[in-house]
């Protein structure tokens, strides 16, 4: 069976692009819909270009995560190379911000833990992003995340790139293949810029006095471990996508580090009343105690119970001798 080329293809609309790539929408040969990314003249003539896609398409097909838009294939018309993934209704979080979407800490929170878990995957077959920003993550209304672009910024780089590849540093062994320390270091800061770009963008109510009131808040937190990721310190930036999606989770969740206190330390003169635990405890012992009283009978009450059964039994004492007499 032929490759398809773009005449395959019936194009309907321009979605993004720059002088190097287009993405188009349109539709393929049965009339479903997808998203085509078609490659300029110069590019698709770049034999590193070629290479570096002919190298992760197979794993790009074999690439299948809630998360990722999906990879359908590769194709090349008259020396223009393309290739096409399903389509989306959502729309990008630059276009979602330009329109005006605000989100909460926590909502920034789970966006970044479904893209943690995309990048872990990819990390394990030997892929990276290679550029996620704004434009690359599309957003549903209930935040569920799609990737989009996957390789497209590192095979544009292998093109343009003037120096030996800097990629050869030590690896991460992962399930499949060998994936650049660097590349995945790479992935994990775009992440956090990304994050941080959403939280300085965080809805104003939030933004005025979460972080402030309360630095143990899911904002304050979260700002703390986005300005470690970003930092130049060595160390600071989590090692894989699955250790940084743990560091969410615990903010989201709360780790026992940053979880509020038993004790209510309330001021005594504000309030004379004792902590919410010694209530509870208080509460607990005085319905014991309660309980305890109402199931220990009185001494009195239990011989006005007893003394009728007594004379009942001397009464059928004395009437059986009557009967044994008689005989």
């Amino acid at each position: 069976m032929s490759e398809p080329e773009l005449s395959d293809f019936q194009i309907t609309q321009t979605l993004d692009g720059t002088s190097d790539w287009q993405v188009l929408a349109a539709t393929d040969t049965s009339g479903a819909p997808i998203r085509l990314t078609v490659f300029s003249s110069e590019i698709s003539r770049s034999t590193e270009f070629r290479r570096a896609l002919k190298m992760d398409r197979a794993m790009l097909l074999m690439l299948q995560h809630q998360s990722i838009i999906r990879f359908l294939g590769t194709g090349e018309s008259d020396g223009t190379l393309f290739f096409w993934t399903a389509t989306t209704d959502y729309s990008s979080l630059s276009q979602q911000l330009a329109d005006g979407r605000r989100f909460s800490a926590d909502d920034i929170i789970e966006i970044g833990w479904q893209i943690c878990s995309a990048l872990q995957q990819a990390h394990n077959l030997g892929l990276s992003h290679g550029r996620l920003h704004l434009e690359t993550v599309l957003l549903s209304d209930n935040l569920q995340v799609l990737l989009t672009g996957f390789g497209v910024e590192r095979w544009l780089r292998g093109v343009k790139r003037t120096t030996p590849a800097s990629d050869s540093g030590p690896a991460l062994i992962t399930i499949s293949a060998l994936a650049s320390r660097e590349q995945v270091e790479h992935d994990l800061k775009d992440l956090a810029e990304l994050l941080s770009q959403l939280l300085t963008k965080a809805s104003v109510e939030e933004s005025e006095s979460a972080s402030a009131a309360n630095p143990n808040s899911s904002r304050g937190l979260l700002e703390r471990l986005l300005a470690r990721c970003l930092s130049h310190a060595p160390g600071q930036i989590p090692v894989t996508a699955r250790e940084f999606q743990g560091r969410l989770g615990e903010i989201l969740i709360g780790s026992e580090e940053d979880t509020m206190p038993l004790v209510d330390q309330r001021d005594s003169v504000t309030t004379s009343r004792p902590s919410i635990v010694r209530e509870l405890f208080e509460q607990g012992t005085a319905v014991h105690n309660q309980q305890a009283t109402r199931e220990t009978p009185a001494g009195p009450a239990v011989w006005k119970q007893i003394l009728p059964i007594l004379a009942a039994l001397a009464v059928a004492a004395i009437i059986t001798l009557i009967a044994v007499l008689a005989l």
